[in-house]
């Protein structure tokens, strides 16, 4: 097979801004003791958190601070912190860290001139490291425009709000690019209050206080619902010796309006608080704004959009094509060349790369026939058969029976895969008892019959109740299912696809890349956080052929940082199920890493895995920092197609197109987002590296049309790790008796 097929020139929303001079690399280094010493996983934030108190721009270059101005001697010597300077250090663009470092000054540089300079801006970070640019009151609403002219997009207690996503790029030739994308939020001009009184049967998850706290942020809060009728004024706070009303007066000045006005709601911190259990908190009402969700949005309507659901209108609006993304880009990336980097006439174009389209993995169902995508197995088979006991548990109208379009989807993939299955296991809401302990035995009781997983028919619930039910059926061994009532042969196939992968059935295989450098075994990582602890090490692997391997367990840790102990026994387990299944050890082993690879994090799993003579290749896989791409026809920009990549053999990495946007008529909507995937350590080929990538990324059993962006391991190791965080503290025990290798999480 050719690994690279067919060249085009594709185009990346990089604009190239300036060459860094010998000055502009040259750094002070300063060594430093924190005091307290932070706990294990929590050094690099206890760095960070020190460079933002020193007066100076500073960043942290491993386990060091570097400047480019010298830190006051005040600052040098703190009850918080020593510093030690250790002279100046010239960057090397070619090391890969040196040059993170260089990136995050930059940024920092870049988020300090335009608040300088823009003075009705506002810049927070975004989830991808980058920066976000937004334009504050009605300038920064987006505008629409429809058959009664051009207006702002907004409605009653709800408005779309147009930024800028910004972030710097640095290769190793020293030259500085800046990446720029559209980006948009939604926002409530209301309050709580305001939102309770218009929409009480609206769902609220998220809120955010209307005032700045001490460190100049707006922070936010999971809330719990409205706590008492009483006044603020009445309430009153032990641990402070204060009333609420008096607290927030005294405190953050609030005014006699919002606090008599007020009613008393509980919520609970979101910042992540690793040394004790985020606690409930009293707050005001008309202190608070909610966060806005596409689903809310759904739920509510607007006479000033007659014709159209608001969540419809606002979703197709801000599904911007690449062609709009890149023209936008473009004029942004003047502004900010000219009026914050001082350069003038100067041409900011997109950057234009060689890139390839790579080949389409073949998929194999029943028989090892080839299949279009796993939709097709309900003509032509599964390719491998797992349990074939199902339950039904119907919680939405009592009848023992499944809805018609699951039960004729699932028997007709049963016949085309030549199984038999078992399907006629029913319970409804009046046989699930009351008490805890009776629905455990309820479960328990389905288990002993040997059926391992059970459709869950039920309404749209709130998600404790499917929570508590997915943790009983857990217990006893058993996967769920959910679905709600109604469903299309589309959806129904879906909700089968699903139900079939909780079962250890594998709808489709991969044929197998013939090369001799491709690994026999992928396993992916993912870290997670429920904000008080993170799970880490959630993995999921696959053979070369795709075939599940099965799930592991994650290590729960305080930080970000894998414990390099939890890779290895977790890898250890994964390779030795590797050797009772082929009587051998993998050649080769592929390790994906979910984001950002940090240092040391693999070291005793290559050490062992050497050992054995196991080859191991690293390579970490970002989805945000990879920007958009694209390809130009007759002048005009579009979306690069699916397998569309660009080398950059000297950063040993690679941009990769894995995804489509939506299809709508002739055209689509929106615009995809490539992948960032950098090969930190091993010998393979990076298009080696790169195919693989590609082919996992359109293994995606559990759906039948959309493969899923991310590599499948990842992507299922992701769902894991979430999972495992809903699971809690008592995932061990919860998932003690679950065979690994039924999808839990799909």
């Amino acid at each position: 097979m050719s690994l690279l097929q067919q060249k085009v020139e594709a185009t990346l929303n990089h604009f190239f801004v300036k060459e860094l001079t010998q000055e502009e690399l040259t750094f002070y280094e300063y060594s430093c003791r924190p005091n307290p010493l932070p706990d294990l996983g929590e050094e690099q934030r206890a760095l960070s958190k020190i460079c933002n108190q020193l007066g100076v721009m500073a960043v942290r270059l491993g386990n060091r601070i570097i400047t480019r101005e010298k830190v006051p001697a005040s600052k040098l010597k703190t009850e918080e912190w020593e510093l030690e300077e250790l002279g100046s250090k010239a960057l090397d663009c070619t090391d890969p860290t040196e040059r993170q470092a260089l990136e995050t000054f930059e940024r920092k540089k870049l988020d300090w001139s335009l608040r300088s300079k823009y003075k009705r801006t506002e810049i927070e970070r975004s989830t991808g490291g980058g920066l976000i640019w937004w334009v504050t009151g009605l300038e920064g609403v987006e505008r629409i425009k429809d058959s009664e002219g051009v207006k702002p997009l907004c409605g009653d207690g709800w408005e779309v709000h147009r930024g800028r996503e910004l972030d710097v790029v640095i290769r190793q030739d020293k030259k500085l690019y800046l990446e720029i994308d559209i980006r948009y939020h939604f926002y409530s001009p209301w309050t709580l209050h305001e939102w309770l009184e218009n929409y009480p049967d609206v769902s609220i998850e998220i809120v955010r206080n209307t005032y700045r706290t001490k460190n100049n942020k707006y922070p936010t809060w999971e809330y719990r619902g409205i706590i008492s009728n009483q006044s603020p004024r009445e309430v009153w706070l032990a641990e402070l010796n204060t009333s609420l009303a008096d607290y927030h007066v005294q405190k953050y000045g609030a005014t006699p309006e919002e606090v008599d006005g007020s009613l008393v709601v509980q919520v609970v911190s979101r910042e992540r608080n690793f040394r004790q259990k985020s606690e409930p908190i009293l707050h005001l009402s008309r202190r608070l704004s909610p966060v806005l969700t596409l689903e809310m949005l759904a739920s509510i309507g607007d006479q000033r959009w007659t014709g159209k659901k608001v969540s419809s209108l606002v979703s197709e609006h801000i599904r911007k094509s690449l062609e709009e993304r890149l023209k936008e880009s473009k004029e942004t990336a003047k502004t900010i060349i000219k009026n914050v980097y001082n350069i003038s006439d100067f041409q900011a174009d997109p950057l234009k790369a060689e890139g390839y389209i790579m080949p389409r993995p073949r998929l194999l169902g029943f028989g090892h026939r080839q299949v279009q995508n796993p939709a097709r197995v309900r003509y032509q088979g599964c390719a491998r058969v797992g349990e074939t006991k199902f339950g039904l548990l119907n919680l939405d109208d009592n009848k023992r029976e499944y809805p018609t379009e699951v039960r004729k989807c699932l028997l007709e993939v049963a016949k085309k895969s030549g199984a038999r299955v078992e399907i006629d296991f029913y319970a409804t809401r009046q046989d699930l008892p009351e008490g805890d302990l009776a629905q455990q035995r309820f479960w328990q009781s389905w288990a002993d019959k040997g059926i391992k997983t059970v459709l869950v028919v039920m309404p749209l619930s709130p998600n404790e109740h499917k929570q508590k039910i997915r943790l009983q059926a857990l217990r006893a061994g058993i996967a769920t299912q959910f679905m709600i009532p109604g469903a299309d042969p589309y959806k129904a196939l879906n909700v089968v696809l699903g139900l079939l992968c909780k079962a250890a059935w594998q709808p489709v295989l991969l044929e197998p890349l013939d090369h001799p450098e491709c690994s026999e075994l992928t396993i992916g990582f993912d870290v997670g956080t429920n904000r008080e602890l993170y799970y880490g090490t959630s993995a999921f692997a696959v053979l070369a052929n795709g075939q599940s391997l099965g799930w592991e367990l994650p290590d729960i840790q305080r930080g970000e940082t894998f414990s390099g102990e939890a890779i290895y026994q977790t890898v250890s387990k994964l390779v030795n199920r590797f050797y009772n299944k082929f009587h051998r050890y993998p050649r080769k082993v592929l390790l994906m890493r979910d984001g950002l690879v940090q240092r040391g994090e693999f070291d005793k799993t290559i050490e062992e895995l050497r050992k054995e003579k196991i080859a191991v290749d690293i390579v970490g896989v970002r989805k945000s920092g990879a920007g958009r791409m694209g390809i130009q026809e007759e002048g005009r920009y579009k979306d690069a197609a699916i397998g569309t990549i660009i080398f950059n053999h000297p950063e040993k990495s690679f941009t990769l197109v894995t995804s489509q946007p939506i299809k709508k008529g002739s055209g689509s909507i929106g615009s995809a987002r490539p992948l960032r995937v950098i090969h930190e350590y091993g010998s393979t080929l990076l298009e080696v590296l790169a195919l693989q990538t590609y082919h996992l990324s359109q293994l995606h059993p559990a759906s039948g049309f959309q493969p899923c962006r991310l590599p499948w391991v990842l992507h299922f190791a992701d769902k894991s790790s979430k999972e495992f965080q809903r699971i809690g503290n008592s995932i061990f025990s919860v998932l003690q008796n679950i065979n690994r290798e039924k999808l839990i999480a799909v």
